[in-house]
């Protein structure tokens, strides 16, 4: 391990590739310490009764936890700037807490993320998306409602305050497009794409895809490219159906 870690960090997934798409892994990564990747469901039982390894804590970095990062002497420094950052994005949490209603269990802002916009992670007590499935497939397998697990486990959503997107989320509710759908689109997809590379699954495929195709429209109207539709004029027995292309200014 890096000289000056603290602890023995992992993070779960179904597969290394998957697990080290982890958002959250980036708080360690960063910083250039080792990640162990737990890819079995067995082997997050396993580590769940395993806390320390000699003088090593053995933390999950997808949990809401202090993570012994080695920097106890800029705690108070770094309390404040989180403090400062929260209050900043208030409004953005805020909006993302209606928006996502049900979905998530809160919002906060994080200083660790580095590339992505934002996480999911769970909360000290919670079961990982690898552990929630696992435990869907034995409760189903055993003829049992799987329903519980959802409402238990709502996830954390980390939002990255140095993003773009988020910035851009920030200046939407901000300017007062806060009420339109596309600003709910937006901080959806933010969610899903979140959820995603965390190690959920979508829980509506065709929504997502229409939030998706949503802002590709809106994307391509704003480029100036337009949205064409095609109407096919009645065929008549003396001439061949005519398509006319009309485009939206």
């Amino acid at each position: 391990m890096k000289e000056g870690q603290k602890a023995i960090y992992y993070v779960t997934g179904d597969g290394k590739e998957k697990a080290a798409m982890s958002p959250a892994a980036e708080k360690v990564v960063g910083r250039g310490y080792e990640v162990l990747y737990m890819v079995e469901p067995l082997d997050e039982i396993t580590i769940e009764s395993i806390r320390e390894y000699k003088e090593f804590d053995i933390l999950d970095v997808t949990k809401e936890q202090d993570l012994k990062l080695g920097d106890d002497d800029k705690d108070e420094e770094k309390k404040k700037k989180k403090e400062e950052l929260t209050k900043e994005f208030s409004d953005v949490i805020e909006y993302l807490e209606g928006t996502l209603s049900g979905k998530v269990n809160k919002v906060t802002v994080s200083d660790l993320l580095t590339t992505s916009p934002a996480a999911l992670v769970q909360g000290a007590y919670g079961v990982s998306p690898t552990m929630q499935r696992y435990m869907k497939a034995q409760s189903v397998a055993a003829g049992g409602d799987d329903q519980g697990l959802n409402s238990m486990n709502q996830a954390v959503m980390e939002i990255n305050p140095n993003h773009p997107i988020v910035k851009d989320l920030e200046r939407m509710v901000k300017s007062g497009e806060k009420d339109s759908e596309e600003t709910k689109n937006f901080a959806t997809l933010l969610y899903d794409v979140a959820g995603m590379t965390s190690g959920y699954d979508v829980d509506d495929a065709g929504e997502f895809a229409k939030r998706v195709m949503a802002l590709m429209t809106t994307k391509a109207r704003d480029d100036g490219a337009g949205v064409q539709d095609a109407v096919i004029e009645e065929k008549t027995e003396e001439q061949d159906p005519v398509i006319e292309v009309k485009t939206d200014e």
